[in-house]
C-alpha cells in the first residue's frame, strides 16, 4: 500500500491542479434606463406611447415612471420599441446598437392572459431570427385587463457557438418589464 501512495498523491495534484476552462460571453450587457413602446394604429393612424424609466438604472429603487398600457378592443397596432440611456449625455439610443447587434438580442412578448394580445415580431436578424423591435399586436375583441411583459433577451456567443435561437432560452436578460394592460 505505501508504494501506491506516492502514485495517488500525484494523481490527486494532477488532477486538482488542472485549470477549467473559462466560460465567457463575448458581450456586456447595456445600461437601460428608460423604454418606449410606441403604438400606432393601423387603421386610425393614431399613436400612444407609454415609457418606463429607472433614471438610476438601479432595480432596487423604484422607477420614476411606469405607464399603464390602454388599448382599444380588437384593434391591430404597429409596435415599435425605443430603448434608452439617460446616464449618458448625450443620451444613448440603446435601440441603434440592438439593431447594430442583432444578432445577439430578442425581445419577447408575453401577455397573461395570453388572449389578451397576439404580437408578431416583423423584423428580423441576419439569420432569419426575430429580433422585436419591429411588432405587430392585436388586442383581444372584447374590453379586458392584464399583462404585459417585455424581455429583452441579450444572446451573445459563448465560446464561439451562437446561443440565439429565436427561443427566449439562453444568454441575460437586459430588460424585463411587467407593463398593466387595460383594453377598453
Amino acid at each position: 500500500m505505501k508504494k501506491y501512495l506516492p502514485i495517488l498523491v500525484a494523481t490527486l495534484l494532477f488532477t486538482s491542479c488542472k485549470k477549467e476552462e473559462d466560460i465567457h460571453p463575448t458581450d456586456d450587457n447595456e445600461l437601460i434606463t428608460r423604454v418606449e413602446l410606441k403604438f400606432t394604429d393601423v387603421t386610425a393612424k393614431t399613436t400612444l406611447t407609454y415609457t418606463f424609466q429607472d433614471k438610476d438604472g438601479d432595480p432596487k429603487t423604484a422607477p420614476e415612471k411606469f405607464d399603464k398600457i390602454v388599448l382599444n378592443k380588437g384593434v391591430t397596432y404597429s409596435v415599435s420599441v425605443g430603448v434608452y440611456d439617460d446616464t449618458k449625455s448625450p443620451v444613448e439610443d440603446i435601440a441603434e446598437e440592438i439593431a447594430e447587434e442583432s444578432d445577439v438580442h430578442l425581445f419577447v412578448y408575453k401577455a397573461t392572459p395570453a388572449s389578451l394580445l397576439t404580437t408578431t415580431i416583423l423584423d428580423k436578424d441576419k439569420n432569419g431570427l426575430p429580433i422585436g423591435l419591429s411588432s405587430s399586436i392585436l388586442t383581444q375583441s372584447t374590453a379586458g385587463t392584464g399583462k404585459l411583459n417585455l424581455i429583452l433577451k441579450h444572446q451573445p456567443e459563448l465560446n464561439g457557438v451562437r446561443v440565439k435561437t429565436g427561443q427566449e432560452a439562453g444568454g441575460s436578460t437586459d430588460i424585463d418589464l411587467l407593463f398593466d394592460v387595460e383594453i377598453k
